[in-house]
């Protein structure tokens, strides 16, 4: 993927921009609206974008439904071309989880977890971008997710409690 860190490196503008309306649309902090936004802005360049930029015309609309699993910590940790489709998704559900209250952290979680299926119905419908569809990107994208939500559920508490003492030692 030549395109992968120039197309994310583009993503921090959006990012930018728009983390701060983000952020109180979640009612979070607006370091996680940057991360859901950066997060997403891989999502795309990883797995919507045409591979060189160049659109196929003759891209056979297909999608593979055999043999997709979760992959194992071992395959985790030897990082190939398709763990960094794996690794895209962990900002948005790390993001999702750290979310404001608990129905919009659900809410988010939810529509993250729903992200990767998404993909999957744009590469189906759209043969021009030259990417086809996966199970195995599908099981990817949410165990990515379900990754980047776990550690935003355990960093979470941590983060908030030192906000709080933050917040009162400056008070007092």
């Amino acid at each position: 993927m030549p395109n992968f860190w120039p197309g994310l490196l583009l993503s921090l503008v959006p990012a930018a921009l728009l983390n701060r309306p983000v952020g109180r649309l979640l009612r979070a902090h607006w370091v996680v609206g940057f991360l859901l936004l950066l997060g997403l802005g891989g999502v795309v360049v990883a797995t919507l974008l045409p591979d060189a930029f160049q659109l196929s015309e003759d891209v056979v609309r297909h999608c593979t439904v055999r043999g997709g699993r979760p992959r194992s910590p071992h395959e985790l940790l030897h990082v190939r071309h398709i763990e960094l489709k794996l690794a895209t998704y962990v900002p948005v559900g790390f993001a999702a989880a750290l979310a404001g209250t608990r129905r919009r952290a659900a809410v988010a979680l939810l529509g993250a977890a729903a992200l990767p299926f998404g993909v999957s119905v744009l590469q189906y419908a759209v043969p021009a971008i030259g990417r086809a569809c996966d199970v195995q990107d599908v099981w990817d994208g949410v165990q990515g997710v379900v990754l980047g939500a776990a550690l935003g559920l355990v960093v979470g508490p941590v983060l908030r409690a030192v906000t709080r003492s933050r917040a009162r030692s400056r008070a007092a």
